[in-house]
This record gives C-alpha cells, sequence and structure tokens, in this order.
C-alpha cells in the first residue's frame, strides 16, 4: 500500500477488481457507501472520476478521505438520517457479515436506492468448494471460526438471501467471486487440497468473497413503509 492509499480493510486487490465490475454510471451518479471505514472504497471511485460520494458509518473519526461526506449511523438501529435523497449505486463492502440483523440492511437499501440503481454488496464466501470442505471436516465455516474475524457474526446463505430480498422488493441480478480461481488466504497445502477436490464437485461460486450486484425488483410488491 502506498503512503497515499487509505486503509482498505478488505484481501487484497478486492477494490480494484469492483471498480472493473462496476455497471455502466455517469459520474455524477449519487453513490452511498454503507460502512465506509476509512473511506478507501469513496476514494478509489473518486479517484476514477466520480463526484458524487457519501458514506455511512459508526466510527466517523476514521474516516479520512476528503473527496467525499460522511455521516454517523448504526447500520443496526438508527435511521441513516438521508431524507429522500436516491442513489445510483449503493455499496456495502464486507460489511453485512457484521450486523446483528441483516435485514436492517436491505431496509436501507430499499429506502435509498433509486428504481433503476445498483447495490453492490460483498461479503465472505461460504459457498467455496474451500469453504465447504472445511465445513464438512471441522463443522466450522471459513471466516467464522476462531481463526476468522471475531467481528463476523452473520454468514451470507445464498438460499436465505434469496428468501429475504423479495421482502424487500430486491433482487439479485448478478453473481461472482473474487478471486475467480484459488485464494488469497487459504495456506498452500489447504489450497492443493481444495483443487483436487474441485475436480469432483461443481464449484460455482469460487474466491474468498462473494460479490453480489441487486437491484429492485419491480413486480415484487414493496412491504417495506
Amino acid at each position: 500500500m502506498n503512503e497515499n492509499q487509505l486503509l482498505e480493510r478488505t484481501i487484497p486487490g478486492l477494490h480494484e477488481a469492483l471498480i472493473q465490475s462496476l455497471p455502466n454510471l455517469s459520474y455524477d451518479t449519487p453513490i452511498l457507501d454503507i460502512g465506509c471505514g476509512s473511506g478507501a472504497w469513496l476514494d478509489r471511485l473518486a479517484n476514477q472520476g466520480f463526484s458524487c460520494l457519501h458514506g455511512i458509518d459508526q466510527d466517523t473519526a476514521q474516516f479520512q478521505t476528503k473527496k467525499a461526506t460522511c455521516s454517523q449511523a448504526n447500520l443496526d438501529y438508527d435511521d441513516l438520517g438521508l431524507g429522500e435523497q436516491k442513489f445510483g449505486l449503493i455499496t456495502a463492502i464486507e460489511v453485512i457479515e457484521h450486523l446483528e440483523n441483516p435485514g436492517r440492511l436491505f431496509y436501507h437499501v430499499n429506502r435509498y436506492l433509486h428504481p433503476e440503481g445498483y447495490c453492490l454488496i460483498t461479503t465472505p464466501n461460504i459457498h467455496s468448494v474451500g469453504s465447504r470442505l472445511r465445513f464438512l471436516i471441522t463443522g466450522n465455516l471459513k471466516s467464522f471460526d476462531a481463526k476468522g474475524d471475531s467481528t463476523h457474526i452473520y454468514p451470507v446463505l445464498l438460499t436465505a438471501l434469496n428468501r429475504v430480498l423479495p421482502r424487500y422488493s430486491l433482487k439479485i441480478v448478478k453473481k461472482w467471486g473474487y478471486p475467480t480461481k484459488g485464494s488469497l488466504v487459504s495456506r498452500p497445502s489447504t489450497q492443493i487440497i481444495t483443487n483436487l477436490f474441485e475436480l469432483l464437485f461443481p464449484n460455482p461460486d469460487p474466491g474468498d468473497t462473494l460479490c453480489l450486484l441487486i437491484q429492485k425488483n419491480k413486480s415484487e410488491i414493496n412491504c417495506v413503509t
């Protein structure tokens, strides 16, 4: 990390890869980053040319970039205080796994996402062959066991997520893993074993991080008021 780059609380290269995966947006699109931390993701967006950037975090003292604004809120309990604003892109990078009530995140997305906008969420991937293999052997989920971040409390199960999202008039329109092959956090010996299992079992969701692009589902009745 160079001296001008803000702290990125993600696995190496994730922010850079996400920039390449963004939908086609104009540079004046209003963007909201939920759980913005130091502002590293917003800073990177600003360096790409985006100009209407705002972050939300419980601890605003850590926010460092001058290229975006930031306000304080507890995602589990507070209203975000954004009034009638709508955003063309809402991001939550490595956030949902820290929440006590992930439904509140989707409540906020439903409320503040423009009807034609996008929401980008990333979270530790519990669906990869490597993660499933660890659960088979140890009964523990990768990134949520004793070796993982102790603040990770909510693993995202895609089956459950696909049942929850319609309650907030949302749907997944694209999913992918990062990295697309292998792992950046597994031991080499573990990765060798995983590679062997991938020869026998399908791995539709590879990578350490699960990336989800979400939009409003206009065919669903909005149950959120």
